[in-house]
């Protein structure tokens, strides 16, 4: 039997399912009540790899009524080979309108071939495929040259204020806990193997006016000169690129004012702006300045307060033909699909730590729509679950298989 089926006849479609049914019943959101979910589903799954024959590990931080427990489990090779890195988030968003959701957002239930629940696709069900799929090769006795690291981290889906690192990969980066030569992060992108995405730069403007009775007639309104800088902050030349489509501009919010019989002499608004390569960050913030400038030139009453920008990231692209991308994409023509190569909305701060963790590709590869992330009644079809679980085994085993495993 080819190394291959023997990996797959060793994927358990009941343990997937089931796995992921239970992942989803910890009910992980962040921001927390209590940090008590992080700690009952860092234990779980520490459990959970050390019985499939991993090594394993917890490292984190906490705060008074928060964790960030991120559990590593690896499958060592001869260290002849790269290290593959595995990771998803385990902590989940708030379910926000209780009544607007259909099923129990914790109860995993399955419907039609979805099964529903917080976090179904982002990120548990990667995480369960990847579980899986890391068993599996496991379970076969594959000889490997190179090893895994499967990483379930906590903090992507809220900060706290009170911690030093960004999120949980931040903090095994910084502190060293963590290394390896590719990655592939489980992030809900309907198996496209996904590669580069946008940068991203937020602004927050606030514009100045002058008071006075609105039935006077005079004063000088603040929200209408936001209007118009919002107008031509929208004119800003962005660009179009051939895998990511066109640039966004987007006016998130806008506060101003104290009451309705006040002409309003402040006014705040916050801009996200995604841009791909060629633009950078210092660009787009120069062509929002150039718009702010021509205001200015041309109104003696526009005042500008303040202009921050509370967020910067640059574009990030990893290479197309990547070892790593080409193995996601052999494993699924094994499985007869031909998986399509895409952009990401976001790298979220992987660019800030990579370098420390010595990875050099990577890509966002997993199961779920991209829009059932935060979605009420989110869902993930089961199949492709189950799919990504086969394809992650394969993968293992294109990458850190050895001449022992039959691969080159």
């Amino acid at each position: 039997m080819r190394i291959e089926d023997r990996v797959l006849a060793l994927v358990d479609d009941d343990y997937v399912v089931g796995l992921l049914s239970k992942l989803i019943s910890i009910p992980t959101v962040f921001p927390p009540e209590d940090k008590r979910a992080m700690h009952e589903m860092s234990r779980f799954l520490a459990g959970e790899m050390a019985k499939h024959g991993l090594t394993v590990r917890v490292e984190g931080d906490e705060g008074a009524n928060w964790a960030r427990p991120n559990v590593i489990g690896t499958l060592a090779g001869t260290g002849l080979g790269p290290t593959l890195l595995l990771d998803a988030h385990t902590d989940v968003v708030p379910i926000y309108d209780r009544a607007s959701w259909s099923v129990d957002p914790f109860a995993g239930e399955i419907r039609d071939g979805r099964l529903y629940g917080r976090g179904a696709a982002d990120t548990k069900g990667s995480l369960a495929a990847m579980m899986t799929g890391v068993f599996a090769v496991a379970a076969a006795g594959v000889p490997l040259d190179g090893s895994v690291h499967l990483i379930a981290w906590a903090g992507d889906e809220w900060h706290p204020p009170d911690n030093e690192y960004f999120n949980g990969m931040a903090y095994l980066a910084d502190q060293g806990l963590i290394g390896g030569d590719m990655a592939i992060f489980g992030e809900p992108y309907d198996l496209r193997i996904t590669y580069l995405s946008r940068g991203r730069v937020w602004f927050r403007i606030t514009l100045g006016g002058e008071a006075t009775h609105s039935a006077t007639g005079k004063g000088v309104n603040a929200i209408l000169k936001a209007l118009r800088l919002i107008g031509d902050i929208y004119q800003v030349e962005v660009g179009e690129h051939p895998v990511l489509g066109r640039d966004s501009i987007n006016v998130g919010t806008i506060q101003g004012g104290n009451q309705p019989n006040m002409v309003p002499d402040w006014c705040t608004f916050t801009f996200d702006i995604r841009f791909a390569s060629p633009l950078t960050v210092d660009r787009v913030r120069d062509m929002v300045e150039e718009k702010i400038a021509a205001c200015k030139q041309s109104d003696p009453q526009f005042v500008v307060r303040s202009v921050e920008i509370t967020e910067r990231r640059e574009p990030l692209e990893f290479p197309r033909d990547s070892r790593v991308n080409l193995a996601l994409k052999e494993a699924g023509a094994y499985l007869g699909m031909d998986l399509q190569f895409g952009g990401a909305v976001s790298f979220g701060d992987v660019a800030d730590w990579k370098d420390k963790v010595g990875i050099k590709e990577a890509c966002l590869f997993g199961p779920g729509e991209t829009k059932q992330a935060h979605a009420v009644d989110e869902h993930v079809i089961l199949t492709d679950v189950l799919n990504a679980a086969k394809v992650y085994a394969l993968a293992i085993v294109n990458l850190c298989g050895g001449p022992a495993s039959g691969k080159p």
